[in-house]
Formats: C-alpha cells, structure tokens, sequence
C-alpha cells in the first residue's frame, strides 16, 4: 500500500509538524480562479497525443503511469540533495501519437494536491490526469490512469494553455494528419525512430519536442541539431539529413526552486 498523506500521524506529528506545513503549503502562482477556469474548461475533454509517448512508472507513485515523449533515461523533472537528476524507472511500452485520452483533470501544486502527493514524485510540478478513451487500443494497464507531468515554471493562465496545447491536439487532428505521411514515417512514429528524410514536423510526431537545439556551421551552410540525450537529429532546410549518437551536455537548464528533504522540481524539457 503507497502513502500519499504529506501530513504525518502519531508522536511524528510532533516532531515534524512545522515542516510538514513548509512542505504542504500552495507551490503555485495562478490564482484559484484561473486554476479552476483551467479545469473546468479542460475536464471530461477527449484529446490526442501531438507526439508519441513511452510510459512506465510514475517516479514512486504505484497508482499511476507516468507519459514522457522522452525515454525514461533522459526524463527527469525532480533532483537529489547533490543536484543530480532522478530518472523514472520502469519503462514499460510505447503510447502512438494519435493516441486518444480523455483529460480526468489538470492538478496544480496547491496545499491540497501537496498532501496526496508523494515526495519523491514531481509534487511541485502541474499533473494532467488521463484516462483512455473507452474502446481504444490504450489500457489502463492494471492502474488508475495516466500522468503527464507540465513544466514546474508556468506562472499564466496562458503558458498554461500553450504547455498543454503542445501536448494534446483536438480529437481527429493528429489521426487525420498521420492519414497523409508515407508508410514508412507511420511506423518510425509509432516506435520513435527517425530516419533520413523526414520532415522536421514528423520528427517531433515521433521523438518529441528537442531537449536543446544547436546551430552548427559548416562549408554546405548552417545545420540545426535537435538533441534528445542519447540521439542528436541534425536537419536543413527542415528535413532530416543525419541521425548521430547524443553529445555530452555538461549544464541542462533547470529550476532553482529549492529543495525539499528529498528532491526538488527542475525545468521541463520544453522551452
């Protein structure tokens, strides 16, 4: 059984009270109105993935599954005491892009969301909770739903809203979209491959938005690198040229929100 009161019972409550208060307390910005037009407005709607999306488990939640467009060895949203990123575990399978959810709710880091919350999961971060359309080929995998988790840093209604809408598009658009690509980009979409020749557009379908973007120089003119971790895309003129092994990035953009007893939020991977 998982423990998600944030609040303890018993003589720890003694002890750890005024710290238990510091952790529960609101970790967002957006007033309580724009946080519920949000939810309202989002709520019971059916929407599809934008990109494909490996799932697994949600850091330490064991009721959830958490939907990252990135593999699990290059997501992390939280940070130990040393700063060094906590990865999610338990990678399971691939969720296509076109993949239809219906938005449960969309959960800020309020006091009351703190305290269901386990630490060591992404806490301050927002949380869209997804369920899968009823009949579709997604399933529930034996839990309550699907976690996305939106980046820590959104402080407006409006960044809201752009966070989300680069994740989901409305339903029919990405299936309609998916219709018209070549057999063979279909499938690199669906198992997050990407190949020569394929459009920036169908890159991002498959592998998701870039982690960080380089600009490289050369005799043939300027390239663009779209860096995913452990892969680099290299691009001109929007299409694909070469797929390469990932550089080493010493500094990856982060939150300097500090830390809890156990881990702290870092900068989502889109920016």
């Amino acid at each position: 059984m998982s423990s998600r009161l944030c609040a303890p019972f018993g003589a720890c409550a003694v002890a750890l009270g005024f710290l238990t208060l510091w952790h529960c307390a609101s970790q967002t910005r957006l007033p309580p109105t724009a946080r519920a037009q949000i939810s309202a407005r989002h709520a019971g709607t059916t929407v599809e993935l934008r990109e494909s999306c490996y799932f697994g488990e949600l850091y330490d939640e064991n009721e959830l599954w958490l939907l990252s467009p990135y593999a699990f060895a290059d997501t992390s949203h939280i940070v130990d005491l040393k700063g060094e990123p906590i990865h999610p575990q338990g990678q399971r399978d691939i969720i296509t892009a076109g993949s239809r959810f219906v938005i449960d709710r969309v959960e800020f880091p309020d006091a009351t969301a703190l305290a269901k919350r386990m630490i060591t999961t992404p806490r301050y971060n927002p949380w869209v909770y997804l369920k899968p359309v009823e009949g579709s080929d997604v399933s529930l995998s034996g839990r309550r739903g699907y976690v996305v988790i939106l980046p820590a840093e959104l402080e407006t209604e409006e960044q809201v809203e752009n966070a989300l809408s680069s994740i989901f598009a409305p339903e029919g658009n990405v299936a309609r979209w998916l219709e018209t690509r070549r057999p063979t980009v279909k499938v690199a979409i669906a198992t997050k491959n990407v190949f020569e020749g394929m459009s920036r557009e169908e890159m991002i379908a498959s592998m998701g938005m870039p982690l960080l973007w380089f600009i490289e120089q050369s005799a043939e003119g300027e390239k663009r690198v779209a860096w995913y971790g452990s892969k680099e895309v290299w691009l001109k003129s929007d299409a694909v040229l070469a797929v390469k092994d990932g550089r080493p990035v010493a500094h990856k953009p982060r939150d300097t929100v500090a830390s809890e007893a156990m881990v702290a939020p870092i900068q989502g991977p889109r920016s």
